[in-house]
């Protein structure tokens, strides 16, 4: 499930933050249509190129093999589809952004910042974007905002407290290694829960992060050139805080931007070679050398401790209402798309 929701996560942002448009050739081929828009073979492989790129910062080498790479292409000319069936939709119900409600949103984005260069070479110079481009983005973002608001999140119905109640008492049971039969909609859901809680009651820590990108088989020159980054980084720990560093060069683009916020890690979460690190260090240290993975060096610095305890229904009854909740959604969204999709005229030419 974890998995999945990951690659979903990663197609799903690039969709929401990438504008791509290609010109095909008269010997493009063409991997789509829909409602005779054409989607060409250059215009997929400019977006699949640049979401494989992130599947392999997120996944191991032994998770990128061919049949899941395949899965991945087939997942992205789907998404590709949604995403014009989307637009489609926004313009037949005249969903208009005014400049204010963009403005809002970059003002919002600038508060991440401690200055306007700080704001302009993260969010603007790392992507080649100007400030037009990047509000053009924003003005996609938020239209299908608006329409998912009006069309699917309007409509659903958020779950009763005896039905988190409910899913809490099997989920415990789980988590203490208790057999019981399920056989509802909601068994995933259930058992990944009932993993939570058991991650939930044990030690924990709040930690940070600064990563620097070195996936398996980079060549010599780049291996050199991250060496010479994780030196510049060591020297810069000596005068700035940890955060400060973090924000300013990490290479992980979403905790980056919470100046290397992971937030609070359990026990037995991640693989042992770094479990064992973080759980022996003392809150305020930081590994003077980063651990070594399969997609680069990680700096941690550990921020907090907490020791493991019961998780009551009351600790956890909010965040359980969430996940029901965002299941909801997504049933229901996948329900508004295919809905779009059993209404359009839509031909495939391309199946990995």
């Amino acid at each position: 499930m974890k998995k999945k929701l990951m690659v979903l996560f990663v197609i799903t942002m690039f969709f929401m933050m990438a504008n791509v448009f290609s010109i095909s050739n008269a010997s493009d081929q063409t991997f789509a249509i829909v409602n005779g828009t054409p989607i060409f073979a250059s215009e997929f492989n400019s977006i699949f190129s640049s979401i494989l790129e992130q599947y392999k910062q997120n996944f191991s080498i032994s998770e990128q093999t061919e049949d899941e790479i395949n899965k991945l292409k087939n997942v992205v000319l789907d998404k590709k589809i949604e995403s014009l069936l989307l637009k489609e939709e926004i313009k037949n119900q005249k969903i208009r952004v005014s400049k204010k409600e963009i403005q809002n949103v970059i003002n919002d984005i600038k508060k991440r910042y401690k200055d306007e260069n700080e704001f302009k070479t993260i969010e603007l110079e790392k992507e080649s974007l100007s400030m037009a481009e990047f509000e053009r983005r924003l003005n996609e973002e938020i239209e299908v905002k608006k329409l998912v608001d009006r069309f699917v999140i309007a409509n659903l119905v958020p779950p009763t407290e005896a039905e988190i109640k409910d899913v809490y008492d099997k989920a415990i049971v789980i988590a203490k290694s208790k057999k019981i039969n399920l056989s509802s909609d909601n068994d995933s859901i259930i058992v990944y829960i009932a993993n939570a809680l058991k991650i939930a009651s044990g030690e924990h820590v709040k930690l940070r992060q600064i990563f620097i990108n070195c996936p398996k088989g980079s060549t010599n020159l780049q291996v050199k050139k991250v060496q010479n980054k994780i030196e510049f980084i060591k020297k810069e720990l000596q005068k700035k805080t940890f955060a400060e560093v973090a924000r300013l060069f990490s290479e992980d683009f979403d905790s980056k931007q919470r100046s290397g916020d992971v937030g609070i890690i359990a026990k037995g979460v991640l693989p042992s070679t770094i479990d064992n690190i973080i759980f022996s260090m003392k809150v305020g240290d930081y590994n003077k050398e980063p651990v070594k993975t399969d997609i680069g060096y990680i700096f941690f610095k550990v921020e907090g401790k907490f020791a493991s305890k019961d998780v009551t229904f009351n600790d956890v009854k909010n965040d359980i209402a969430e996940i029901l909740y965002q299941n909801k959604l997504q049933k229901a969204y996948s329900e508004y798309v295919n809905n779009l999709k059993s209404k359009a005229n839509i031909k495939i030419n391309k199946i990995w």
